[in-house]
């Protein structure tokens, strides 16, 4: 039997619902789809309403990537977003609900499952310049919307390309890890960014072990590296 991820799921709730009186029940009607447009979860959830957030509703899943639908024409709000599940894995999830249509984005998602230590190194994640050069000094990150959740071992990533970027100009993925000392050890990981949208965005896996934590003790600061045990693939 493949293990299900256990979804813990809050909203942040869109202005509407914020002007209704706190602990209100508040019905959204939510859907995961598959690439193919099937359907995983079609399913009605109650919350109530707390501050500017909700209190979470909750549901399994299968691994994979999905795109998700929030929709509560009551208030005229909704939410979309995509999600990627890991096998086991559970999740920690906050989805923001907007007045009408969502935004249109088209992210490209990288995930995996990592040991504490690895985020005890407050990892983040950057682009550099195409120029950038093992070894060499890192130049200036350049500006990308990124967001990033963190689970208890697990990491999640959205990464959405500025306008200034496109698929014709890679750019350098790298992720940034703060040494004990407040310096930076910079790894190159090698995931092509930006990459075509084709109605469903591309998914990169990326696990992190002790061994590889370890390899970076006594490494170079401030420098691009780029070794080989630091893997990818896609999903």
């Amino acid at each position: 039997m493949i293990p299900v991820s256990h979804i813990v799921m809050h909203f942040a709730l869109c202005h509407a619902m914020l002007q209704v009186p706190e602990q209100t029940p508040i019905a959204v009607h939510m859907r995961l789809l598959d690439h193919t447009g099937r359907k995983h979860l079609d399913q009605d959830f109650t919350f109530l309403r707390y501050g500017t957030q909700s209190g979470s509703v909750e549901f399994d899943s299968l691994p994979g990537l999905y795109q998700l639908q929030i929709s509560a024409p009551k208030y005229g709000c909704y939410g979309e977003d995509y999600l990627f599940f890991i096998s086991g894995q559970n999740r920690s999830i906050t989805e923001q609900l907007s007045d009408g249509a969502p935004p249109q984005k088209y992210p490209m998602l990288i995930d995996g499952v990592a040991p504490q230590s690895f985020f005890y190194l407050s990892p983040t994640y950057v682009i550099l310049d195409k120029s950038a050069q093992c070894n060499k000094p890192v130049p200036d990150p350049l500006p990308v919307d990124i967001t990033e959740e963190d689970d208890q071992d697990s990491f999640y990533l959205w990464m959405y390309p500025n306008p200034g970027l496109t698929a014709h100009e890679p750019v350098v993925v790298a992720l940034q890890l703060q040494t004990p000392t407040g310096e930076d050890h910079y790894i190159r990981l090698k995931i092509p960014f930006p990459q075509p949208w084709e109605g469903f965005p591309s998914e990169i896996q990326f696990n992190v072990t002790d061994d590889e934590i370890d390899w970076l003790s006594g490494q170079p600061v401030d420098v691009l590296l780029c070794p080989r045990l630091f893997r990818t693939s896609a999903g």
